[in-house]
């Protein structure tokens, strides 16, 4: 019995130190000019995804996705907040209480003026009760053949919202990538969780394209895009290294001492 409680202590010490196997991948983004901006460090394991930024555009935070919640981590402040349904469902009694005020308002206005508030404000509140109509632009993809792009062999695509051109992408099949498989099913799982609570947001965000769309039309990863708007390059977004690696189970967990900030507080 004493052997027995000796070795159970050893493989509880052994687990709690234990690292995990995932996926590390970093990406470059560079302006039309070809200068740096930022650089995105990708960890991804299972489910679960943390993006970290540096660079003049980067926001001095972390992005957790745990399957069924984002929290974002502010490292200056040592906060951090958690986006999941249930704090939709609060924004969603916040804009139904701001209805009734905006109703109770208007009931109050003399009929001229309460005719004229309204048409100013139907698309606003269509907008924002999720009315939007059928005609919102829609997403398309093209394949234009392949291509190489360092030492890999890709597919290049062209995407278009509508008639216009937003971004050109080269995909490298899956197998020629380490850990490309784990990463992508990763994004899937967040892509899918980002199209519900996109969908049961109160402002609808239906005039977009699904977040998880695009992904299903390409075949490979993309480790080259180039984003157009106005058919002109905005910026450019590369594989910079991808390599699997053990992560430290923490590594997706809030650090210690940082406190859960209420995004509505003070409102």
């Amino acid at each position: 019995m004493k052997k027995l409680f000796i070795t159970s202590i050893f493989l509880l010490s052994l687990s709690s130190s234990l690292v995990y196997a995932g996926v590390v991948m970093e990406l470059v983004t560079r302006d039309a000019s070809g200068q740096e901006t930022n650089r995105s460090k990708i960890y991804a394991q299972s489910e679960m995804i943390r993006m970290d930024e540096t660079g003049d555009m980067a926001s001095g935070g972390s992005m957790i996705f745990l399957g069924n919640e984002f929290l974002y981590l502010d490292h200056e402040d040592k906060s951090y907040i958690v986006m999941d349904e249930a704090m939709l469902d609060e924004v969603s009694a916040q804009m139904s209480e701001a209805m009734k005020e905006m109703e109770a308002q208007l009931a109050s206005m003399p009929p001229e003026q309460r005719a004229m508030v309204e048409q100013m404000m139907k698309g606003q509140m269509q907008g924002m009760m999720g009315q939007q109509d059928d005609s919102s632009p829609s997403l398309r993809v093209e394949e234009t053949g392949g291509g190489k792009w360092q030492s890999y062999e890709c597919r290049n695509y062209r995407v278009f919202v509508g008639a216009e051109k937003t971004e050109d992408i080269c995909a490298a099949e899956l197998d020629e990538i380490d850990g490309a498989d784990e990463l992508i099913e990763a994004f899937r799982n967040m892509a899918a969780y980002m199209t519900k609570l996109t969908e049961s947001m109160p402002m609808g965000a239906k005039d977009r394209p699904n977040p998880g769309e695009l992904m299903e039309k390409i075949d490979g990863f993309p480790i080259k895009t180039i984003y157009y708007e106005n058919d002109s390059v905005v910026r450019e977004e590369l594989l910079d290294s991808v390599a699997e690696q053990d992560l430290e189970p923490g590594m997706f967990a809030v650090p210690d001492g940082y406190r859960r900030e209420d995004p509505f507080g003070g409102r």
